[in-house]
């Protein structure tokens, strides 16, 4: 059976986004080891869910990416990656999907959304991904659908914001992080 993996970028005081959804502390730190680690993730996964508001932004986005000739080898590399996932776009009604190689689940329930990940965890292909959305997070979170959490921690804390966690979760450690930091 396939497992799901959340990948999410967050700050060292465990938020996803700013209070209002701020996502500007992510450029503070740019580093090949985390464009290499995003771009492996998606090598990883041939699917993944994504939140309808989220998929609005990010696809477009990463495709603009990838016909810029103005971006960088590093943005090129993610945006191949990301390119390749075939998302399952979730939504709890009827969207018209405008991106090619995207699938929509409409779900209008908890249950419903458990019956459908459990479905597809059933079918052949590599793991699937989460790979961002707080509030995609955060249901997958709260219903126990996650097999595995990939966090990239960035050395910044915000003070306030948006985590993935809503109430206590109880991990097993599988590798070790240590942190060393200083401010600058």
């Amino acid at each position: 059976m396939r497992k799901v993996f959340l990948n999410m970028t967050m700050t060292l005081d465990g938020f996803f986004c700013g209070p209002n959804g701020e996502l500007d502390w992510m450029s503070q730190t740019p580093n090949q080891e985390l464009n290499d680690d995003i771009v492996a993730f998606f090598q990883g996964v041939d699917q993944g869910f994504i939140g309808y508001p989220t998929a609005s932004g990010m696809i477009p986005y990463w495709l603009g990416v990838a016909q810029n000739p103005a971006a960088s080898k590093e943005e090129r590399a993610i945006a191949q990656a990301v390119n390749t996932l075939h998302p399952f776009i979730l939504s709890n009604r009827e969207e018209k999907l405008a991106w090619e190689n995207t699938e929509l689940l409409v779900v209008k329930s908890d249950d419903e959304l458990v019956e459908t990940v459990q479905k597809i965890k059933q079918q052949s292909g590599k793991d699937l991904g989460v790979p961002g959305g707080i509030r995609t997070a955060q249901t997958f979170v709260q219903l126990g659908l996650i097999d595995e959490y990939v966090l990239m921690v960035h050395p910044v804390a915000i003070g306030k914001g948006q985590s993935v966690y809503t109430k206590r979760v109880n991990l097993e450690l599988v590798g070790v992080m240590r942190v060393h930091y200083r401010p600058r």
